[in-house]
Order: C-alpha cells, then sequence, then structure tokens
C-alpha cells in the first residue's frame, strides 16, 4: 500500500531527522509506530502524503511514485490518505454533521446527506450530529474527526496520537472504533503513539523510531521478545520482580534460570506442570505474566529449574512446546 524506500529528512543542513527509512505497509493492516519525543515520528507521518517532503528517497503509493508527481497529480493522489492530527482540526463554527460533510463538498461529492448519516452510525455520533464542536467531549471529538477522515473512503488512514488526551474508558473505545474502521472498511491504518498499551491493544506490526532510525519493525509481540536489545526500555517494563534477587541466583549458580515466552493458545496450556512431573523436574516460578495483544495472549515467565540429570531432555521438550525460551544462567555446580 504505501512504501517508503531511503527517506531522508533534514531541517536545515544540520538537523537530520529521518534517517535512510525504508520500509512498507501490509494492505489492510494497523501499523503502530513508536518512539520518544523528538525521534521523528510526527515528521515520518507527514512524509507519507507530502505534507512533509523529503529532502531525498522514494515515497510509493500503490506502486505509483508520488515524490515525483506535480502538484495537480498529488493532489489526486491524497485522497487516498486521510490524516486525524493529534488537535482533530475541527472548526468550531460548524456541526459535527457540517465538519464530516466538509470533506465531501471540497470535492464535489454528490448523496453527501447519505455518506454523511451512514458514516455517523458507524462512528456511533448519530445522536450528536447537530451539536457544535465546543459542545463535545474528547472522545466525541475524536470521533468526529475519525469519521471525517474515513468518509471519503480512503485507502490509507494516519492516526496521529489518537487517544493522548483522552481518559482510559474513553481510549478503550477509541480504540475500538479503530479496530472497526480497519476491519470492516478495509482501510490500512497507521498509528503514531508513544502509548505501549495502544500499540498491544490494536497493532499487527510495530516499527520503533529511534533518533530517525528504525530500530525495529515486525509483529508486536515480537517486539516483546526483542528485550535484550533494550529497544522497550523506554516503554515497557517487563520484568517487575526483585532484580536483586535474580542477580544472586544467577552468581550462585545453584539453578537454571530460563525466560520462558508463551503466545497463542499454547499461553494457556499446562506446559511446564507436565513436563515437570514427566523429567522428574523440581520447578520454581520467580515472575509470571500473561497479556492479551491484538489477537492473541502473550505470556512470559520466569522460571527457576534445581539442578536435575534430565535438565537437559527437559530443556529440549519444553522450547518445542513453547514459543521462545532461552537460559539466563548455564546453571549447575
Amino acid at each position: 500500500m504505501l512504501k517508503l524506500e531511503d527517506v531522508n529528512l533534514f531541517y536545515q543542513k544540520n538537523n537530520h531527522v529521518l534517517k535512510n527509512i525504508s520500509f512498507e505497509t501490509q494492505k489492510e493492516e494497523i501499523l503502530g509506530i513508536i518512539g520518544l519525543s523528538g525521534a521523528g515520528k510526527s515528521s515520518l507521518l507527514k512524509t507519507f502524503n507530502l505534507l512533509q517532503r523529503p529532502s531525498s528517497g522514494k515515497i510509493f503509493l500503490d506502486n505509483i511514485l508520488i515524490t515525483d508527481l506535480k502538484k495537480k497529480e498529488l493532489r489526486q493522489v491524497r485522497k487516498q490518505i486521510s490524516v486525524v492530527f493529534q488537535n482533530y482540526n475541527l472548526l468550531n463554527s460548524r456541526t459535527v454533521f457540517e465538519n464530516i460533510a466538509l470533506a465531501l463538498e471540497l470535492e464535489n461529492e454528490k448523496s453527501i446527506e447519505l455518506k454523511v448519516l451512514n458514516v455517523l452510525e458507524k462512528v456511533g455520533l448519530s445522536h450528536r450530529k447537530d451539536a457544535y464542536i465546543s459542545q463535545l467531549s474528547g472522545g466525541e471529538k475524536q470521533r468526529t474527526a475519525i469519521a471525517r477522515a474515513v468518509v471519503t473512503n480512503p485507502k490509507i488512514l494516519l492516526l496521529d496520537e489518537p487517544t493522548s488526551a483522552l481518559d482510559p474508558k474513553t481510549t478503550e473505545k477509541i480504540l475500538d472504533l479503530v479496530l472497526y474502521v480497519n476491519k470492516e472498511l478495509g482501510i490500512t491504518t497507521i498509528v503514531v503513539t508513544h502509548e505501549m498499551e495502544v500499540i498491544k491493544r490494536i497493532c499487527d506490526r510495530v516499527l520503533y523510531l529511534k533518533d530517525g532510525t528504525i530500530k525495529f519493525l515486525g509483529q508486536t509481540h515480537r517486539l516483546f521478545i526483542e528485550k535484550d536489545s533494550q529497544i522497550l526500555e523506554d516503554f515497557y517494563e517487563e520484568i517487575s520482580i526483585d532484580k536483586e534477587l535474580i542477580n544472586q541466583k544467577l552468581e550462585k549458580k545453584e539453578s537454571h534460570l530460563l525466560r520462558i515466552v508463551f503466545w497463542g493458545s499454547s499461553t494457556h496450556c499446562p506446559v511446564i506442570s507436565t513436563l515437570s512431573l514427566k523429567y522428574s523436574v523440581t520447578s520454581n516460578i520467580l515472575y509470571g505474566k500473561i497479556e492479551h495483544l491484538k489477537n492473541n495472549p502473550y505470556g512470559t515467565l520466569i522460571l527457576e529449574i534445581s539442578e536435575n540429570p534430565n535438565y537437559s531432555d527437559f530443556l529440549n521438550e519444553l522450547k518445542k512446546n513453547v514459543y521462545f525460551c532461552e537460559e539466563l544462567t548455564g546453571g549447575g555446580k
């Protein structure tokens, strides 16, 4: 759908904001872009439809090289990419209905009323169609902005920090709406956020941006396994146990310590219990956590295994029955 090749962006000569960015979105996926403030997230978002023209590199939309298009041609292409900015950009002088209709009016569309009423129903705002923006809650403003973005039936929806100013309950409702828009309307969605909960809740893949460089791009659950690269250091504390205790056990080498990751249906299976009985292994759970990502549960364990002659057989079969397993220490005296 959207493809970037070696995109660079400079603000003035010495401020290299985006550095050799290359990736492509997959049709009808939700891609999350995360990074600290100043990482280049918003700048990257603006390059997708050339609101911010890159200093070098190529950007394609449906195999069309949009960085080479003239203004008139680019205007037509931009209709396929809708943006919801962080401050919504809604017009206070217009009602909800009129704000949504504006996108259609500018293109001289027909059947404006029918299209607007249809999208109002889909985003759950039919009862607020005649309200002015000043009368709306934060969640209703976000719904209005999303409705205005999708009423033109775009191929791609760009969301800039869609939940940053919302309370947890409203956040859940907006994320449900984003999932609905993506699935039911078939719109490829790109979400810029600094909230890991948004990534876990709705994203199929995640792009981690740091200092203008892509440090990670892959399926969401893979991001949590990449903890050794310290990608998540600024966003997500996976191990919330007594680290001093873990370090003491690592130093003493009186047992084996394993980090085990479960993904999908196996998360709820009694794998550890079954294998411990089979190989007469004594295990002690030092840490355990199960979270729910978009499509599957995800679980992490830190397991202490007492020294046992059957340990190698236990470990080999364990690795076959879990998503990921690593030894934190070689174990044994």
